[in-house]
């Protein structure tokens, strides 16, 4: 078990699984993508060198998100379109429906404009912010039984929030903790029913099963959570990863700023180090 290290680009802002081998990363000179066999390359040629803040994908579309836009390719990242959008603020996050390809249902954290929602592959978005009282939104999540239960998770810098109508309408869930911007949030679905993982800057990560009343904090405490996944969170005071119950710290890679996982491996963006792989999870 060992860090792998590719140090350009060195700006890494979001990272997206498209399968157990392979993860595409936004970063501030494209789309690059690595391969769990060592392969760490720019994915799409027209984006290059453009900054990119979020990124979501399916084997057939591939979307993107800028400071100002949102743009989708439907050939693998070979030719792209600008999708319409009222976007005014920058794309912090990026989250589609498990059944993308079907329903086109895809969603939008934006800085300034609440969530912006599509059901047309990503070619068109509207923003739909009825009931949501923060508007700076830093990450979306949607719930992997989506075609069922239409739950959308938005985590704002005041509060977290959900949609029980596939994001046409929010309500607030209470929280345990104030004063603390939340940074960044996952869904699972295991026996328990819906899980749902809160990241914070300063009041650490926590967790809540279904009906979201009742919350236990996960470690580590009072620590700016950047970004996590079930299991997993990177963190201003490095990578840690939860296994049956016990909390292991990987690395002190203190500018950790997104996380993926693959088979067998963890792959860390960096805000200045650019891209790590942990071999051997």
């Amino acid at each position: 078990m060992s860090w792998v290290h590719f140090a350009d680009p060195a700006r890494i802002f979001a990272l997206h699984a498209l399968d157990a081998h392979t993860c595409l990363a936004a970063t501030d000179r494209g789309l690059w993508r690595y391969c769990a066999d060592g392969t760490w390359e720019e994915a799409a040629p027209a984006l290059h060198d453009v900054a990119l803040t979020a990124v979501a994908a399916t084997p057939s579309t591939i979307l993107v998100g800028s400071a100002e836009h949102i743009a989708r390719s439907t050939d693998g990242g070979e030719s792209w379109q600008l999708a319409r959008t009222p976007l005014e603020g920058a794309v912090l996050g990026l989250a589609l429906s498990p059944t993308f390809d079907q329903d086109g249902t895809a969603f939008a954290a934006t800085a300034q404009d609440g969530v912006l929602r599509s059901t047309t592959h990503g070619a068109t978005w509207y923003a739909w912010n009825h009931g949501l009282l923060d508007l700076s939104i830093n990450a979306v999540a949607v719930s992997p039984r989506f075609a069922e239960d239409q739950l959308v998770f938005a985590a704002a810098e005041t509060g977290l929030f959900v949609s029980y109508n596939g994001g046409r309408a929010w309500r607030e869930i209470a929280l345990p903790f104030h004063g603390s911007p939340l940074t960044t949030l996952a869904v699972e679905d295991n026996i328990e029913g819906m899980r749902v993982w809160v990241g914070s800057e300063g009041a650490g990560a926590w967790i809540a099963d279904a009906p979201f009343q009742t919350w236990a904090r996960v470690v580590p405490e009072a620590t700016t959570i950047n970004a996590l996944l079930p299991g997993c969170l990177a963190t201003t005071q490095g990578v840690f990863i939860m296994r049956e119950g016990t909390t292991q710290h990987l690395d002190d890679i203190v500018d950790a700023v997104c996380i993926a996982r693959l088979a067998q491996q963890l792959v860390v963006g960096t805000a200045e180090t650019g891209l790590w792989v942990y071999r051997g999870s």
